[in-house]
């Protein structure tokens, strides 16, 4: 079972920092969190996860209010819009997410049910991020 579980951890580790060079700070704090012994459980890894997935839900709070803050009227208007239709996706995304991994056997898609909760909430952040830039280099 230990052997399950770090089979798991790699390739939720995988998923995490294989997207990108730079590590995320929150991805860094799931990371050491899936790294403690006692998190070797479906409750720990959900744990984790859930953790991971309140904090980039407050970055992609604040990257959302921070690129609206230095948007045109116009542009406000659209990311509005894109982030409403955005948390209507995400939400379907995961009620379907979790229908799929609930009727499958075994506890180890509990913690990759969260996990896709978690990988859409960190996506959008990160896309919103990367308008910032974006909208930084080119002023």
């Amino acid at each position: 079972m230990k052997k399950f579980f770090t089979i798991l951890m790699i390739v939720f580790s995988v998923m995490i920092y294989g997207q990108t060079n730079n590590i995320h700070q929150i991805d860094k704090e799931l990371k050491d969190c899936f790294d403690l012994e006692e998190n070797y459980t479906t409750k720990g890894m959900v744990d984790c996860i859930n953790s991971a997935t309140t904090k980039w839900d407050a970055e992609l709070n604040m990257k959302y209010k921070k690129l609206l803050s230095i948007l045109t009227v116009q542009q406000k208007e659209k990311l509005k819009i894109s982030q409403r239709e955005w948390i209507e996706y995400r939400d379907k995304e995961i009620e379907f997410s979790i229908q799929i991994y609930s009727d499958m056997q075994g506890t180890m898609w509990i913690p990759i049910s969260a996990q896709k909760k978690l990988d859409l909430i960190r996506q959008r952040t990160i896309d919103l991020e990367n308008y910032l830039a974006d909208l930084t280099i080119g002023k």
